[in-house]
């Protein structure tokens, strides 16, 4: 017997695995699985799991959410809540971790979420599983205690972690689930989506420029996040990853937050790097925390940003201040 989970569990445990298998990332295996006949569908099934599988289900908010195959396995408790998913199921849907229990691949967790979530809301959580990033951070409840941890507050993450998916990945696996619940959501949410952020708040700055105006942003062209660059400086060619980089126009846009560059050693690396991009003729824009929070010192930011990338003006009203500032709202309220 094995545990499907739904696709909220899913993605808490597929942040909580990012978090803490390092560079093995989620682990498991893809299933080729046509029924979930074996699905559990009972509270007795589920607590002889193993101690492994107990420790994972621990790290997601309870009752456990999981796929059965019909109403007549269905069931209803405090500990297990069942939900049907019939008829066959297409590869790649499920990822086996082993011990007993089973969650969405990143890609059929984006395309089920999509369904149920806001587009914005729909292109955070792929940005994220296309990202380097985890909305998880362990906090033993215990000094040198390995085995139990609080639940991570809301702005919480781990960083340098290998992505969950690709677009690469992703938009291949949405034509084939052509006709799914969900999949037509999920196409138009990979539209304003982009692979390697590193960061919610690098995310954040990416919508808030690239998303069109009438979403509320400043509509300009998407640029790459964090791509690896060799420049050449009077000391030797090195390799660097810029931020946001522009490549037409040569822009690089570096965010500075608050946590990753604090300290006179991180001011002084971020500077010489920064020297560096301008010695090899990029042109880098900083971007501060502060220069970010504030909606009138972000929107001169963009607007110079605009200049530089030689794209004409259009005028502004009230109604897409109105719209900016619901964007700015969702983006940047668990960052405050």
């Amino acid at each position: 017997m094995k545990l499907y989970l739904t696709p909220e569990p899913s993605l808490e445990l597929i942040r909580y695995l990012r978090s803490t298998n390092g560079e093995d990332g989620i682990g498991g295996s893809t299933m080729r699985k046509r029924t979930l006949g074996d699905a559990i569908n009972t509270t007795r099934a589920l607590d002889e799991l193993d101690t492994t599988a107990q420790l994972w289900l621990s790290h997601i908010d309870g009752p456990v959410h999981a796929f059965v195959s019909d109403h007549a396995k269905g069931t209803s408790t405090k500990r297990l809540v069942t939900h049907v998913l019939s008829g066959p199921i297409p590869h790649g849907c499920f990822i086996d971790l082993g011990h007993g229990v089973c969650v969405c691949s990143p890609n059929f967790t984006f395309l089920q979420l999509a369904s149920k979530l806001s587009l914005l809301e729909t292109v955070q959580i792929g940005m994220e599983l296309c990202g380097s990033y985890s909305r998880w951070r362990l906090v033993p409840r215990q000094m040198g205690d390995p085995y139990y941890f609080e639940r991570p507050e809301t702005r919480s993450c781990t960083f340098q972690v290998p992505p969950a998916t690709s677009l690469a990945r992703l938009l291949p696996f949405l034509e084939r689930m052509h006709g799914q619940r969900g999949a037509r959501n999920a196409r138009a949410a990979t539209r304003w989506m982009a692979d390697d952020s590193a960061s919610p708040m690098e995310t954040a700055v990416f919508l808030l420029l690239s998303l069109p105006k009438r979403l509320g942003g400043y509509g300009l062209p998407k640029p790459v996040l964090n791509p690896k660059l060799i420049i050449s400086n009077p000391d030797g060619s090195k390799e660097r990853y810029p931020d946001m980089f522009w490549a037409g126009a040569n822009i690089d846009v570096e965010y500075n937050s608050d946590s990753a560059h604090s300290g006179e050693w991180a001011r002084y690396r971020d500077s010489k790097r920064e020297i560096e991009m301008t010695v090899a003729n990029l042109k880098v824009l900083p971007l501060t925390r502060p220069q970010l929070m504030s909606a009138e010192e972000f929107d001169m930011f963009a607007r110079g940003l605009r200049r530089m990338l030689g794209i004409r003006a259009r005028g502004t009203d009230l109604s897409w201040q109105f719209r900016r500032d619901e964007l700015r709202e969702t983006l940047l309220r668990d960052w405050k």
